[in-house]
């Protein structure tokens, strides 16, 4: 009887157990309809998302479109950019497009963007390209050298020409490192620009006046119609006198 005893109270404290290890365990419950059931790590909306457009400060700015000029021809921007951190003792030959803003003297430190600054250091043997005429950063320009004996130097150096500044101007080299960063150097060809971008045409010479066309005259009828006869008219008259567009015969 008192091991029977002993067993059942055991039977009791092991269900009381099980009941009080099911009863701190986590049911999971269904979800209801329509409740958000994201979990940390899934994507959605986030505090500070709000508003946020395509196209932001995380995106890349759009590549500045090639000039229309020449179909693979650069913008100073557009080549500087391509050409930073390249090897440039291969010849790499290119086309670039820009305006003309100064010269810089033995270093593009000593960047000169006005005429008298230009012809005082006595500068001839370069100038400086950009995108825009009105340019005075040194590191948005391109050197550009303007080799002894070239019809580049000749046209372009602002020595001599200084019209030449703010110009346009289409220019085929050798990308090299000049002044220790990219630049052109041995220039095969240049051709001047208008600030538009059409290719600078000669003036078209003066038309001549055209003379006065004289009156045309009027042709005559090779077969005229015939007109009246005109005929004497003769009146016989009791008392002879004068008759107009006749004559006058008297009458004995």
């Amino acid at each position: 009887m008192q091991a029977g005893y002993k067993f059942l109270v055991r039977m009791l404290c092991g269900l009381c157990l099980v009941g009080g290890f099911a009863a701190c365990q986590k049911v999971d419950l269904p979800s209801e309809e329509g409740e958000d059931t994201e979990q940390p790590g899934q994507t959605g909306d986030k505090p500070g998302n709000e508003g946020h457009e395509p196209g932001g400060a995380d995106e890349p700015e759009e590549e500045v479109p090639l000039p229309p000029e020449y179909e693979g021809a650069w913008t100073v921007a557009g080549i500087l950019s391509e050409y930073e951190g390249v090897d440039l003792d291969t010849d790499y030959e290119e086309m670039v497009v820009g305006y003309i803003v100064g010269a810089c003297d033995r270093t593009l430190k000593n960047a000169l963007f006005t005429i008298d600054e230009i012809r005082a250091a006595d500068v001839n043997s370069n100038i400086l390209i950009a995108d825009s005429k009105d340019e005075r950063d040194a590191s948005r320009c391109m050197p550009v050298e303007l080799k002894k004996g070239t019809d580049v130097r000749e046209e372009a150096n602002l020595v001599d020409n200084p019209e030449a500044l703010g110009r346009r101007i289409g220019l085929l080299g050798l990308v090299k490192t000049y002044f220790k960063v990219v630049g052109l150097k041995n220039v095969a060809y240049h051709e001047w620009l208008t600030n538009s971008g059409d290719v600078e045409e000669p003036d078209p010479e003066p038309e001549e006046p055209e003379e006065p066309e004289e009156p045309e005259k009027p042709t005559p009828d090779p077969d005229p119609e015939p007109g009246p006869i005109q005929k004497d008219t003769i009146i016989i008259d009791s008392q002879p006198g004068h008759i107009e567009g006749g004559r006058s015969i008297g009458h004995k």
